[in-house]
């Protein structure tokens, strides 16, 4: 990113910043409303065209093309009318591709932050977390969408079957599963239906959300062989036996203990037992995370992801020392430490297509 180095550069970046940020949530209006798919591979439109396919009036129809063409997700076709289209990469991703549903369950979290900002800026202030339950109802449901989008179809099967012997042949023989942090129980549910043997258990400390996963399960047709509990990564639930794999899928860096929630982890392993886990790809150093993803993901950290980790008070958690909560981009180097602190001295990084994630596999 360019230095600033000027007065009049500060300013020029931060209208520019305003500019995105705005622009970024007529992008998720477009994707509730329909306009992206209604201009999706149809030529040209004018606002009243995308009005008579969407029901979005002409006129906020026009001044929405206009943000996205001044953003360049959209051109103008020429001519004498206003017309607009949608190029086909730009629909390949936001119509075709994950990062519609991201943006839309970004817009999520984002507005219900929003609904209690003046009691996250507070706690922010005044150098404490801020919890799920302080949160409004709307953000665990945005953190679903962002799973459900961010998760590439057959990514975390994959991820099972790359784990070393005896993992994926457990599972298949009926053996135990925990996903830990399971939330609504997306990557839960999926795992369970990639192994129809295996016994499989979601856990999270968020009330409201195993709620919902239960319903899911029940949903899916799930219900009698999956089960979920409230309860802390730290007290996570055994089985006998223990589990064949223990996975955390984006949920180590919401913790406000994660080196307890490892050595819990590997406590319930049973023999030839394995965690797998699955964060953001970073570097090990910020300098190398000064990209777009990790602007991103340096954003996500600040406003929800360690906000949560304090806020569950683990070991010095926010005071620099002990088990203080990893942060969202926190680099292999930082969770192969972590994974030793908790007894798990063995790591791997899996070889998996995830562009935006680290997979390993760790054991004792």
């Amino acid at each position: 990113m360019a230095e600033m180095t000027s007065p009049d550069a500060v300013a020029g970046r931060i209208v520019e910043e305003l500019g995105v940020t705005l622009a970024t949530v007529t992008i998720a209006v477009g994707v509730r409303s329909g306009l992206w798919t209604a201009l999706a591979g149809a030529g040209p439109l004018g606002p009243e065209e995308l009005a008579e396919r969407t029901g979005v009036a002409p006129v906020l129809a026009r001044e929405w093309c206009r943000t996205q063409v001044a953003g360049g997700y959209l051109r103008l076709a020429g001519g004498p009318d206003e017309r607009y289209v949608l190029p086909d990469e730009v629909s390949a991703v936001l119509v075709h591709g994950p990062l519609g549903g991201l943006v839309d369950a970004a817009m999520t979290m984002m507005a219900a932050t929003g609904e209690r900002f003046d009691e996250f800026t507070a706690a922010f202030a005044a150098g404490r977390g801020f919890g799920w339950a302080e949160r409004a109802d709307g953000h665990a449901h945005g953190v679903d969408m962002f799973t459900r989008a961010a998760l590439a179809p057959g990514f975390l099967a994959a991820a099972v079957r790359a784990c070393g012997p005896g993992v994926a042949d457990a599972l298949d023989a009926g053996g135990a599963l925990l996903d830990v942090g399971c939330g609504y129980g997306a990557p839960t549910l999926t795992l369970a239906e990639e192994f129809p043997a295996a016994a499989v258990t979601g856990c999270d400390f968020h009330d409201a959300s195993i709620v919902a996963a239960r319903k899911a399960a029940a949903e899916a047709g799930l219900a009698q062989r999956v089960r979920f509990e409230v309860a802390t990564a730290t007290q996570a639930p055994a089985v006998t036996g223990g589990y064949a794999l223990v996975v955390f899928v984006d949920s180590l860096h919401d913790l406000g203990d994660p080196a307890g929630a490892l050595a819990r982890a590997r406590e319930l392993l049973g023999p030839g037992g394995a965690v797998l886990l699955v964060e953001p790809r970073a570097a090990d150093r910020v300098v190398d995370n000064l990209n777009p993803v990790g602007r991103m993901f340096y954003a996500v950290s600040t406003m929800f992801c360690t906000p949560t980790a304090v806020a569950q008070g683990g070991p010095d958690a926010g005071t620099g020392a002990g088990a203080t909560p990893l942060g969202t981009l926190a680099g292999p180097a930082a969770l192969t430490r972590v994974a030793a602190q908790a007894g798990l001295s063995r790591v791997r990084e899996l070889p998996v297509e995830a562009p935006f994630n680290l997979v390993l596999e760790l054991r004792p």
